[in-house]
């Protein structure tokens, strides 16, 4: 497995990340036995959160004995201070941990200022940073523009942005700022939840953008070992394979639409 850095985080991530939605789905058993496949091919980097169903549970459980060679990026909302605290006790809970490398910020333009203040959450993400509870401190949203001015403020070292080669508004000014201020960029949705099936050619088009690693859901075996062979060799891709995507891309779009990075399927007009 590629390993890079992740920002001014300094950690070594996988550039495959495991995104913990799909096994809230399934079965425990059957779900830790994703999670530790995907950890023995090389995933280091696990994402979940307490709002993710019992997702945060069967990580905790799966990797309980390789604890301290993981790196878990835990989403918790952060516009009123009270849930965050709600949030990052349950995350701790959840996951049978006592710590979280990084603790990702969850709020919207909206709430951004609010969040910011005495009765909004970052202060409390602070006080777990100073207490060891968190070490780093990320933010994400569905807004690629709101992300761009939020790590203008210096308060964040990464960022989780929703990019694949359908949706590339992260490309306009979000990615090269991030490389300028050396904050660390995640893709979600990198697959564009399960419509973007050339998965090779998707997730080579991200690595090529100033993006550590891209968390891909995944909830069986075969998806772990059929993704991570793809994280063993980045490649770049060819002038044809660039071509090609941007056909396949709006071909896509005639078809879907775009909801949060995810590929929709438009209504058919009758």
């Amino acid at each position: 497995m590629e390993y890079r850095v992740l920002g001014k985080t300094g950690l070594k991530v996988s550039v495959l990340g495991f995104g913990g939605i799909p096994i809230a789905n399934i079965s425990e058993p059957d779900a830790i036995n994703v999670v530790k496949k995907a950890f023995e091919v090389g995933v280091n980097y696990f994402h979940t959160s307490p709002t993710y169903g019992d997702s945060a549970i069967k990580i905790g459980k799966a990797l309980k004995d390789v604890r301290d060679e993981c790196i878990l990026n835990v989403k918790i909302f952060g516009a009123d201070r009270k849930r965050t605290e709600k949030g990052l006790r349950k995350a701790l809970k959840m996951l049978r941990t006592d710590r979280i490398e990084i603790v990702q910020f969850r709020v919207t333009k909206e709430q951004f200022k609010k969040s910011l203040g005495e009765n909004g959450g970052f202060k409390v993400l602070l006080r777990a940073q100073k207490e060891g509870v968190v070490s780093h401190i990320g933010i994400t949203d569905h807004d690629p523009s709101f992300l761009a001015e939020a790590i203008k403020t210096g308060l964040f070292s990464n960022v989780i942005v929703p990019y694949n080669y359908v949706f590339r508004e992260a490309e306009r000014e979000l990615l090269p700022l991030a490389r300028s201020l050396d904050v660390g960029v995640t893709a979600m949705k990198p697959l564009g939840r399960g419509i973007l099936v050339n998965v090779s050619e998707a997730l080579n088009y991200i690595w090529e953008h100033n993006v550590a690693t891209a968390i891909v859901g995944m909830k069986n075996i075969r998806e772990v070992e059929e993704n991570a062979k793809i994280g063993f060799k980045p490649a770049p891709l060819s002038d044809d394979q660039k071509k090609k995507l941007r056909f396949l891309a709006e071909n896509l779009l005639r078809r879907y639409r775009i909801e949060n990075g995810a590929l929709i399927p438009k209504e058919i007009q009758k």
